[in-house]
């Protein structure tokens, strides 16, 4: 039986049962036939079709490969350079923070397996004392937990070694638990910080101890994959690798994911609907909007940090505010628009060298320019 702390995933202490509890038979039980993407003209769906192919065009001069549009759970644009299709993956890079960082998160909020404002310390014992004891969850989640990032890759020591997925005790895990330094107070500063988000990867896991899924790989497949439809051949996550620490499969969240853009879309998809796939609540709501919203105490950069995720509660993108975002590097892009109901992928190489202002002038500006009066 899986309870579903709906209030408390947000504000309050991890829960062993809420008032609600539901089990996996009744999660399912209102499930009906398979959901299948289905296409429509831009203009049924309010969108200028010249427009939308103008933006692609532009989009494919620099370096994309390949680009989604959906509205209204239609298909209204969908385009792949020479050698892509929709049936072949892409790597995500720090997409990957989102759709198994964040996505993960959100199921052992809603079972009541940790709270963001736990200590990690409760997960990780050897956190108890000295400058990691006061890091909190939601902290590792936002890039606020002061955590020194393992970037450039070239750098000689735990850095480099971070990025080479060793073998424990040179193993990334391990040298982001033991080995990257704390330079700010948590809590009062956004450093994005790849180790950050392996310590996110190693208190889920911590918490899920017990459970029938164990690892993020597996919880993702049973729990979140194979119930929205997404084939085995169109997603993976860790670099294909799990790491045996402590007793407990580490499975990197931080990036190493492939997955096509019709399988992010669908993540996007359930996100959007507050975890709910026709007829089935995979996801409590209230644990899908503490990932993906701006975390109300976290400081903010040019994007609200959600968990894993990243918010336009800022308004820095010319698009709604409830925007939120799954980003990697060579912008792999992942927009959710909750209040147009839309969902946009981009695949490629790098759109421009600032990264911030390229998500504005190539994929934000032309969306809200397609949108018909």
């Amino acid at each position: 039986m899986r309870f579903l702390c709906l209030g408390l995933a947000i504000v309050g202490a991890s829960c062993a049962q809420s008032e609600t509890a539901t089990t996996d038979a009744d999660v399912f039980a209102d499930a009906g036939p398979p959901f299948v993407w289905s296409t429509a003209t831009p203009e049924s769906q309010g969108l200028s079709g010249a427009r939308l192919d103008a933006m692609q065009k532009t989009l494919a001069s620099h370096k994309t490969t390949g680009l989604l549009i959906l509205r209204n759970d239609q298909i209204v644009h969908e385009w792949y350079a020479s050698g892509w299709s929709a049936s072949k993956t892409h790597y995500t890079a720090s997409m990957a923070k989102a759709l198994v960082g964040g996505v993960s998160t959100a199921l052992a909020l809603g079972d009541g397996r940790l709270a963001l404002t736990d200590l990690a310390s409760i997960y990780v014992p050897q956190w108890k004392t000295g400058v990691h004891a006061p890091i909190r969850v939601w902290q590792l989640g936002t890039h606020t937990a002061g955590i020194e990032d393992s970037e450039p890759k070239d750098t000689p020591g735990w850095k480099s070694d971070f990025w080479a997925r060793k073998s424990p005790p040179d193993d990334p895990f391990t040298l982001a638990r033991d080995k990257a330094p704390v330079i700010a107070t948590p809590g009062t500063k956004q450093i994005y910080s790849n180790p950050s988000l392996a310590m996110l990867s190693y208190v889920v896991t911590a918490a899920l101890e017990g459970s029938p899924q164990p690892d993020l790989r597996t919880l993702l497949e049973q729990r979140v994959m194979q119930p929205i439809g997404v084939p085995d051949a169109e997603w993976n996550v860790g670099y294909n690798q799990t790491f045996t620490l402590d007793g407990l499969p580490m499975v990197p969240c931080w990036g190493g994911g492939n997955f096509t853009a019709r399988a992010a879309a669908r993540v996007g998809r359930l996100m959007l609907r507050q975890g709910s796939w026709d007829g089935q609540q995979l996801i409590p709501a209230s644990a899908v909007q503490a990932v993906t919203g701006a975390h109300p105490q976290a400081p903010a950069g040019a994007f609200a940090p959600g968990i894993g995720w990243w918010s336009n509660a800022t308004g820095w993108l010319s698009l709604p505010r409830d925007t939120f975002a799954g980003l990697g590097a060579g912008h792999q892009v992942l927009l959710v628009v909750p209040s147009l109901n839309l969902i946009v992928v981009r695949h490629g190489g790098d759109l421009a060298s600032d990264f911030d202002q390229a998500i504005e002038d190539y994929l934000a500006r032309p969306l809200m320019a397609a949108l018909l009066p």
